[in-house]
């Protein structure tokens, strides 16, 4: 076991768990960042929507970014966290190869797990020609036709919004009955639709072909589509004692409900962005100040109102 008590550790080295360390590093805070790797975003290679940073890859931004956080008492494991719980006033973080960490509190920044469609050929072009995020990726495939699926979770409210992006969208249903709200929307947009099964989908010089059941095909330039999202929360269950995050209330600083422990990123009250995720990292820096210095300094500050339910 690691003998340092730590202020905080931080589990997730992406934008929320990096500039949660730049915030408690520079608040004079002893802090542990443990990160796997395994990105949500790094099969897209570089990111968008962040100023000085607009085009840069995932992997750059990383590293420029441990190296700022090299002038502050921030350390760094590349490991893999297996448990975190609490222990008494601290909480004990136990990892897959460096052993176990102690800390005053823990910022959890892990993120979600993007969870494709069972169509064949997806997972090999995520990233690439099928994306999601259309302020992350449109703009480097304007003009060009674009399929939307909507065979998995209705996504025409995404259909709508690419229309900014190109005039040449077509919904792909694959055999999903849709509502009529969901019609009435598309129609709306301006959007066709095609009801027919996908079968599979394949790189195409143009971007992507899609292969539909009864083997005709039709390319695009690219595939958006919505996706469902795993929570990476399996080292809190036994803290949670839940599988989830539902149970747990947190506020706009990625507070929970449960003494010492905050969220922040994907898995807090922000969107999927790299941005906003960083915002959030740096919320929950200073909550975990604050409220550090509430515990050292009784009475010097004011309580924060409790954790409530996201609306």
């Amino acid at each position: 076991m690691d003998t340092q008590l730590y202020d905080t550790v931080i589990v997730g080295g992406g934008p929320a768990g990096l500039n949660g360390a730049l915030y408690l590093g520079r608040s004079r805070r002893r802090v542990l960042l443990i990160d796997s790797g395994d990105a949500r975003n790094m099969a897209a290679g570089v990111m968008h929507n962040v100023l000085t940073n607009d085009g840069a890859t995932i992997a750059d931004f990383r590293a420029r970014s441990r190296a700022q956080l090299d002038a502050y008492d921030v350390t760094f494991r590349d490991d893999e966290v297996v448990s975190a719980e609490p222990d008494g006033d601290h909480v004990v973080v136990t990892t897959k190869e460096s052993g176990t960490f102690r800390a005053r509190t823990l910022l959890y920044a892990a993120g979600v797990r993007s969870v494709l469609p069972p169509v064949p050929g997806l997972a090999d072009l995520w990233g690439t020609t099928v994306l999601e995020c259309p302020y992350c990726h449109a703009w480097e495939v304007r003009d060009r036709s674009f399929a939307v699926y909507g065979g998995s979770v209705p996504s025409e409210c995404l259909a709508a919004t690419l229309t900014v992006w190109s005039d040449r969208i077509t919904y792909l249903t694959d055999r999903r009955e849709l509502p009529q709200d969901e019609r009435g929307r598309l129609t709306a947009a301006g959007v066709p639709v095609v009801h027919d099964g996908v079968g599979e989908v394949k790189p195409h010089p143009e971007g992507v072909e899609v292969v539909f059941e009864d083997g005709r095909s039709a390319s695009y330039g690219a595939l958006f589509l919505h996706l469902d999202m795993e929570p990476r929360v399996a080292p809190l269950r036994p803290w949670l004692q839940a599988p989830d995050l539902e149970s747990v209330q947190t506020d706009e600083r990625g507070r929970t409900s449960l003494p010492r422990l905050y969220v922040a990123g994907d898995l807090g009250r922000t969107m999927q962005q790299a941005a906003m995720a960083a915002a959030s990292g740096g919320l929950a820096g200073m909550a975990i100040n604050a409220d550090l210095i509430r515990e050292d300094r009784p009475g010097s500050l004011p309580e924060p109102p409790p954790p409530t339910p996201a609306p």
